[in-house]
């Protein structure tokens, strides 16, 4: 079962890394168009920017852009919603988005999409994944996006009212809706506990994570699941917080798992083949503890190709294919295409073979007759009568020499 599991990861992966350039923009645009339609459903004072055409196109320029400029185009959209209700609201609401803005840049810029992430979260209540997350990827500076996500969540909560409210241009009015939705935010004690409960996990994740022992991350993870049900029952029974224990605890254990399941994408250990080294150099002496890594190759798949004969259950021998004189085609079909066919072939005159003359193997060195050697039969006549003549002579000399 596990080797199974380990090999569907690695198909998975392997895919991924295939088409992560066509994944990753999906995955954004469809990140985006839910953080923009979940504004205007908030908060959509005005109609103007509730229109499809409006929300796609914000979620196209945030699927090609980086990150950051997803966040600044869901802190644009809300400004306008508010201006268009309220503007010295918007003018409040700009001041906070300002220095939160700016201070995600500067400390936490990898992980400032999570601003937006938690309000969106957390009306599916799957918020509570996030610091689980944060701790078992990041450091403790993670904890700054984390609660800014959650005083995002809670500060749209809290001017929705006093924005469809309308005030006049008078500084006595302005200075007491002020002094109102600041005296709000103070007194929420559910958006403080969650603060503090969030950043509890996420360095309780992270502090497990760092140790050494077998098992560390899965650990971390359990832990910061219990971490996060404990610290809201607390809340629930100390602070009189409404939370919703039944949910908090499915929840909790669902985002748990999810943690899980990117932890497991991101790496598999093999605690059997742990090793550990001592060395040492002029300065230090060095304990390591090495855990490989888990890699599996996939098995090859044997593709077999069945024949209509294997098929049928017959037995098939393989025979070169050879054009067949007597062959006779048995479905009438066929027959009447082969006789078509020759009827209309043109008819070519066939020669009759004739086996060439047989001519002995002396004759074959003899030369052909070539007609230029017919102009010069006189002078092969005559030195063929010398060389008789030559030849006599000899015979009669020898035999002269026999005599003597």
């Amino acid at each position: 079962m596990i080797t199974i599991l380990l090999e569907i990861r690695e198909v998975i992966l392997k895919a991924y890394q295939k088409v992560r350039m066509i994944v990753n923009p999906v995955v954004k645009f469809l990140f985006s168009l839910l953080v923009f339609s979940y504004i205007n459903q908030e908060i959509g004072f005005d109609p103007r920017f509730t229109k499809l055409t409006v929300v796609l196109a914000l979620s196209v320029i945030s699927a090609i852009t980086p990150t950051a400029v997803l966040v600044l185009l869901a802190m644009v959209l809300i400004l306008l919603h508010i201006y268009a209700a309220c503007n010295f609201l918007a003018l409040l609401l700009l001041l906070v988005f300002i220095v939160l803005y700016v201070a995600l840049l500067r400390f936490d810029p990898k992980h400032i999409v999570v601003a937006v992430a938690i309000p969106v979260l957390a009306k599916y209540n799957l918020h509570y994944c996030i610091p689980i997350l944060m701790g078992s990827i990041s450091s403790p500076i993670s904890i700054l996006p984390t609660i800014g996500g959650v005083a995002i969540y809670h500060i749209l909560d809290i001017i929705k009212e006093p924005a469809a409210r309308e005030v006049q241009l008078q500084l006595d009015e302005v200075v007491e809706l002020y002094t109102e939705i600041c005296d709000k935010i103070m007194a929420d004690k559910q958006m403080l506990i969650t603060m503090v409960v969030f950043a509890i996990v996420i360095t309780v994740v992270w502090f497990i994570r760092k140790f050494s022992f077998d098992y560390a991350f899965e650990i971390s993870i359990g832990a910061g699941v219990m971490v996060n049900i404990l610290g809201f029952l607390i809340a629930d029974l100390k602070y009189d917080v409404t939370v919703a224990v039944g949910t908090l605890i499915i929840m909790s254990v669902i985002s748990g798992v999810i943690a899980m399941l990117c932890d497991y994408m991101k790496r598999v250990l093999d605690y059997t083949a742990v090793e550990r080294v001592q060395f040492e150099d002029d300065d230090y002496y060095y304990y390591v503890k090495a855990v490989p890594k888990v890699n599996i190759s996939l098995r090859e798949m044997d593709v077999k190709h069945f024949n209509r004969h294997s098929i049928d259950g017959e037995d098939y021998e393989y025979e070169e294919e050879t054009e067949d004189e007597d062959y006779e085609p048995e479905e009438p079909f066929d027959r009447r295409r082969m006789e078509e066919e020759d009827e209309a072939a043109p008819e070519e005159d066939v020669k009759e073979y004739k086996p060439a003359p047989k001519r002995s193997p002396f004759k074959l060195l003899v030369k052909r007759d070539d007609p230029k050697d017919e102009v010069k039969e006189e002078d092969k006549k005559e030195d063929s009568d010398e060389y008789e003549e030559e030849m006599i002579l000899d015979d009669d000399f020898e035999e002269d020499n026999d005599k003597k």
